[in-house]
């Protein structure tokens, strides 16, 4: 088994473990404390990925509790814990329509965002090729290193989270 395999192992088995739920209810307590409207939680992903956990609540010991989690997680896997948090998200509704809407939500937005026209994705498996393959390493790379692609996941995790805010 290579390094990349184990890694990939390790960071399936992640996706079940309930401590990251706690960082997931720091944004939802966030977002509800300060009312955030759309696009808001765009903005406090791009602070986060600059180790900006200042917007992140400090009730409940939430912003503590975060940075502890995304200094841990960088270190053990490489990545920012919200990169692992907007997949986990989509993840939820895998085997629905929504989870098909959803990774054509983030191909659209990349493309977009990417070419500045609004045309049809050039790649709409950018994200579900890799989740379907287990290349959960690439795909955090991939997200972490391309800016189009970046922003694409987080206005759909701020789609997710606002309908989930607003149900």
């Amino acid at each position: 088994m290579t390094d990349e395999t184990g890694l990939n192992m390790k960071l399936k088995i992640e996706f079940q473990n309930p401590v990251y739920d706690i960082a997931d209810e720091a944004i939802q307590y966030t977002m509800h404390k300060h009312k955030y409207k759309k696009y808001d939680l765009v903005k406090l992903i791009m602070m986060i990925y600059d180790k900006d956990y200042s917007f992140i609540s400090s009730a409940n010991d939430y912003r503590d509790q975060f940075e502890l989690l995304d200094e841990y997680f960088r270190k053990e896997y490489g990545h920012s814990l919200i990169t692992f948090l907007m997949i986990k998200a989509v993840l939820e509704f895998k085997g629905t329509e929504k989870y098909d809407r959803l990774t054509a939500d983030i191909a659209n937005m990349e493309t977009l965002l990417r070419t500045k026209k609004n045309i049809p994705a050039s790649d709409l498996c950018i994200f579900s090729y890799p989740i379907e393959n287990e290349k959960y390493n690439d795909l955090m790379m991939n997200i972490e290193a391309n800016k189009d692609f970046k922003y694409a996941m987080a206005i759909i995790y701020d789609k997710i989270k606002n309908e989930i805010k607003n149900s």
